[in-house]
């Protein structure tokens, strides 16, 4: 059986130190629906910002916003990229997936009032909501993907899946964006399903790739192993041939636990090669409701880099000279930009620390991207 979503004295302890940072941009709120007082956090970010994007983060069972809050560590790319993010609370901890313990509650029509509000309220785009969570969040947010893909464009899910029971009741009408992160040795919700509770990440991907239309042989990449004390490794599964809007993709954590990979907060095998939160706005962040956005025309395509690990200096080749080229980091923050004079140009990054970078160029609106690890 499942088993609670617990969070240990050091969670708490943890909350506790970054609450007050927290506290400073994060507003609350709540309003009534269906007879019931229903709670959220808000992240808002800068006035700068000009991405009016709004993710929903959804706690796991037993959890709430605020851990949730705390634990994703969303905020910080949230700060960076300049985008909102929603922390609702569930009733009784937990939200209505099609479980037979747990919530009642019409939390579809919840989320969906929610996004009515938050939009009247706020300066977000309707046709940029997305929604993640973790767990029991994550099965939420696939019923979303189910039932509300008319105002939800994409949905990512963390150590979550889908209730077998409620399979015949998913009919999107719709190819969705979906992106599944999770751990080959999660206990709680286990990689190869449990009957009755949970189907396997196999059945999962599937019924996805069905839905969207993916008829071509997926992509298998290693990620580079840039932390070798966490205890595990990622392999990113990329299906092809998909309908427009219709991208499965999936990290497999390789012996990862019940966890978001890249919290700094350990309460299992934890990942820190890949960055969930991150990882999550890379990929809601090319698609709208009805479209894709302008980061995902046209489609990257593979950049070339060399030696990759790399240590003083790396080499970038490209199949003509010039081009803007940007790197970011593990949370997805501009480091710099430059342009490029060359056809093959030498990057020094001798100053940087050792870690997951990615590099950018766009050369007459043609995007080129790679992922570069520095040791």
């Amino acid at each position: 059986m499942i088993r609670r979503h617990l969070f240990c004295i050091t969670l708490f302890f943890f909350l506790f130190l970054t609450q007050s940072v927290i506290a400073q941009e994060t507003v609350t709120g709540s309003f009534v629906f269906d007879g019931q007082e229903r709670d959220y956090r808000l992240r808002i970010p800068p006035a700068s910002a000009e991405t009016q994007a709004l993710v929903f983060n959804l706690h796991g069972y037993t959890s709430n916003a605020w851990q949730q809050e705390g634990y994703s560590q969303m905020n910080t790319v949230a700060d960076t990229a300049g985008f909102f993010v929603c922390y609702p609370d569930g009733l009784g901890n937990a939200w209505n997936v099609g479980w037979a313990f747990g919530s009642t509650a019409d939390d579809v029509g919840f989320i969906s009032a929610l996004i009515d509000t938050l939009v009247a309220n706020h300066n977000i785009d309707p046709d940029r909501v997305y929604s993640c969570g973790m767990s029991n969040g994550g099965f939420m947010s696939y019923r979303l993907a189910c039932e509300l893909n008319d105002k939800i464009a994409a949905v990512a899910s963390v150590t979550g899946s889908m209730v077998p029971a409620y399979m015949g009741d998913c009919n999107p009408g719709r190819s969705v964006p979906v992106l599944e992160i999770h751990g080959t040795s999660d206990e709680t919700v286990p990689y190869d399903g449990q009957p009755f509770l949970a189907i396997s990440m196999e059945d999962l991907l599937t019924f996805w790739r069905s839905n969207n239309g993916c008829d071509g042989d997926p992509i298998v990449e290693e990620w580079p192993n840039s932390n070798l004390n966490d205890g595990s490794t990622v392999t990113m599964i990329q299906s092809t041939g998909c309908n427009t809007r219709g991208e499965v993709l999936h990290y497999r954590v390789n012996n990862g636990g019940h966890t978001w990979p890249g919290s700094p907060l350990n309460i299992g095998v934890t990942n820190q090669d890949i960055n969930a939160s991150a990882e999550i706005w890379r990929f809601f962040n090319q698609y709208t409701i009805n479209d894709v956005t302008a980061v995902a025309e046209p489609a990257a395509l593979p950049l070339t880099l060399y030696p990759n690990p790399a240590g003083d200096r790396v080499f970038i080749q490209l199949p003509k000279a010039g081009g803007a080229l940007s790197m970011y980091d593990f949370s997805g923050r501009e480091l710099f930009k430059q342009q490029l004079t060359d056809g093959q140009s030498e990057l020094e990054v001798s100053a940087l620390p050792r870690g997951i970078y990615f590099v950018q160029v766009v050369q007459e609106g043609t995007i080129y991207s790679g992922r570069l690890m520095l040791q």
